[in-house]
């Protein structure tokens, strides 16, 4: 101490001995008596204070350095998107039965459940989620061109046929435990007030991001070879007349549940919603609330030959819209998957409705429904499917030989997960499916979004020559799109699949970052691949009339029309259009939300219905389905 004294300046030298001498003779004893006698006891006091003074000092500085942390990452990620899939979002308002949801015009799934103000759907508009957030933008991704890493990352995807992280289960896009992902995502937790947004945000331009090349750089297995479609001239079918909207009515307004219960009712753009018999009755149907998640209730309603809607039957539907096929003397064939426990179930009917028969298909089901589909042909052959894990993935499929009347299972393993698929059964005994890829960021080499983690940018082509062999399976790319930053998921978002009179195969998918594509495949190739310009851009089918011509059909951004987009007179495909007919549904306006508002659903050959000048069809739009009649060529 005196040595340190000793080296300051004379002045604060002198201070400090007066000081000293100033201590070490006050009378502390006889002024402070008892503090002198408790010296010791004070001492530790003071030790204490000080030293849980030093304790509240580190742990206050440890959370200021993480806090600074989580903000420094927060920037890194590009992070502020909103999902808007059934997954991670919760709906806070009431849909209202006639306004339509804002948001993104790309949705949702298997999901992340908007979280409303409300979006955009599937599971989009639930109400309307912001759209992504963008500010983070990669350059397009050019052929055999990688985006660059972000934070140390490598933004490389894996080779085809590499496990990846392995299998993963995928959540559901429905508010139950999660396990395969119809509408992605984890539980729904919907409060008990919301309504949605009146307004649906303008469709995006194929200017508003830079356009990315669909690159296939995933290798297809194998070269596809297809029956081959006859090479004779197809002759151009001129327009006959202008569509006319015949009928449009309310089915139910209880396609939610109660107390604002999440029940994706419009979920699957791959179900089978609608059949017409031959008699001209209409069945369709919807899923309600239950006694839980994975118990939903299903309903088939008729409608009567006095324009009313009655309920014939109704049963677990499990999480899922459940599939409805007509068979070809009129038999109704209904599939569900009662409890969401690996059980498939068929109800079928043969008089019209009056009464019904429960059969199970035998099967290594996966408890989780899976996206399930199906498909029957004109002889009365049908296949049931449902979708397995992300890596590798697998397709689930029973087929049903009309003649043997007997099912088939078979287990088709291929290199990823493919999901919203479309089954159709061919002439030869051949089966085609397309679908798009459904799989987590970090198993095709991305980075982890800093939000909902499923990505969807591929969609495939798959053919089995000979139904018996499912090993023969087949591939073609069809479209593979890099994703352009972290929070892009729905980048090729697949809307319909159609296999014509001529045997063509037709795929409609929205590209995030151009539009709408209109694929045209045949003996195994893409022989076109063309950007239609229609509204919405998620919501459109195709289909084609008794002659032939094809017609595009879509509801609006705003959900006040259904718009009908014919075939130019030289059209021979579907993918050069006439200007539209624009049929008025203000009445029961359509929405945009994946899950809560699906696109315009009819009787096509898929599910069992004839090409006809007549569609019957049905939309959903939150607590309502409602149906409709189009008349294409605007005749009696």
């Amino acid at each position: 101490m005196r040595t340190f004294i000793s080296m300051l300046p004379s002045r604060m030298h002198a201070f400090m001995r007066m000081f000293t001498v100033t201590l070490r003779n006050f009378p502390w004893r006889t002024r402070f008596q008892a503090l002198w006698y408790n010296r010791h006891k004070v001492a530790v006091l003071c030790t204490s204070l000080l030293l849980f003074g030093i304790c509240l000092s580190t742990i206050y500085w440890q959370f200021q350095t993480a806090q600074a942390k989580d903000i420094t990452a927060t920037n890194d990620s590009g992070s502020g998107d909103t999902q808007k899939k059934s997954d991670q979002a919760s709906i806070t308002q009431t849909p209202s039965a006639t306004s339509s949801p804002s948001g993104s015009s790309i949705t949702p799934e298997v999901g992340i459940i908007p979280t409303p103000s409300i979006h955009t759907n599937p599971s989009a508009n639930a109400g309307s989620t912001t759209p992504p957030d963008n500010s983070q933008t990669y350059p397009p991704a050019s052929s055999g061109t990688t985006p660059p890493a972000q934070s140390g990352q490598t933004y490389q995807p894996v080779t085809p046929g590499n496990s990846g992280s392995g299998t993963t289960s995928a959540p559901t896009r429905t508010a139950s435990t999660p396990a395969v992902s119809p509408t992605r995502g984890t539980t729904l937790t919907p409060t008990a007030t919301a309504t949605p947004p009146t307004t649906n945000p303008a469709t995006p331009t194929a200017t508003d991001t830079p356009t990315v090349t669909d690159t296939a750089t995933d290798t297809p297995t194998s070269t596809v070879t297809p029956s081959p479609v006859p090479t004779a001239t197809i002759t151009p079918i001129p327009t006959s007349g202008t569509p006319t909207l015949t009928q449009l009515d309310q089915i139910t307004h209880g396609a939610f549940g109660a107390d604002n219960n999440y029940v994706p009712n419009s979920w699957g753009v791959q179900k089978n919603r609608v059949i017409r018999t031959s008699n001209g009755d209409v069945f369709t149907t919807y899923i309600s609330a239950g006694a839980g998640n994975t118990d939903r209730r299903w309903h088939l309603m008729r409608k009567t030959p006095t324009g009313n809607w009655q309920k014939l039957q109704s049963g677990d539907a499990g999480q899922e819209p459940i599939n409805i096929l007509r068979g070809p003397h009129d038999e109704i064939y209904l599939f569900t998957w009662p409890g969401t426990a690996g059980i498939l179930n068929q109800i079928s009917s043969s008089d019209g409705g009056r009464s019904f028969q429960t059969r199970q298909i035998p099967g290594e089901w996966i408890a989780d429904q899976g996206y399930s589909g199906s498909t029957i042909d004109a002889q009365g052959n049908m296949v049931i499917f449902q979708t397995g894990y992300n890596v590798p993935g697998v397709f689930y499929w029973s087929y049903y030989d009309a003649a043997s009347q007997q099912w088939t299972f078979h287990t088709t393993t291929i290199n990823y997960r493919y999901t919203y698929a479309f089954f159709f059964l061919g002439p030869k005994h051949d089966l085609t499916i397309t679908a798009m890829r459904d799989v987590l960021r970090p198993e095709l080499g991305y980075p982890s979004s800093t939000g909902f983690n499923y990505i969807f940018n591929a969609i495939k082509y798959f053919y089995i020559p000979n139904i018996d062999d499912p090993a023969t399976i087949q591939d073609l790319n069809v479209a593979e799109v890099q994703p352009q930053n972290n929070s892009d998921y729905d980048i090729t978002y697949l809307m319909d699949s159609y296999i014509d009179t001529y045997g063509r195969t037709h795929i409609l998918y929205n590209n995030l970052y151009n539009g709408t594509h209109h694929v045209v495949i045949a003996n195994g190739k893409i022989i076109k691949d063309v950007i239609l310009n229609i509204d919405y851009r998620t919501k459109a089918r195709i289909t084609q009339d008794a002659a032939s011509h094809f017609y595009i059909i879509s509801t609006s951004g705003d959900g006040k029309t259904l718009n009908v987009y014919p075939g130019a007179d030289n059209d021979t495909d579907g993918t050069q259009l006439a200007a539209p007919t624009h049929l008025d549904i203000s009445q029961f306006p359509a929405c945009t939300d994946d899950d809560f508002c699906h696109e315009p659903t009819f009787t096509i050959p898929r599910a069992g219905n004839p090409n006809s000048d007549i569609l019957d069809g049905t939309y959903g739009a939150y607590t309502r389905e409602i149906y409709f009649q189009i008349n294409l060529h605007g005749k009696p």
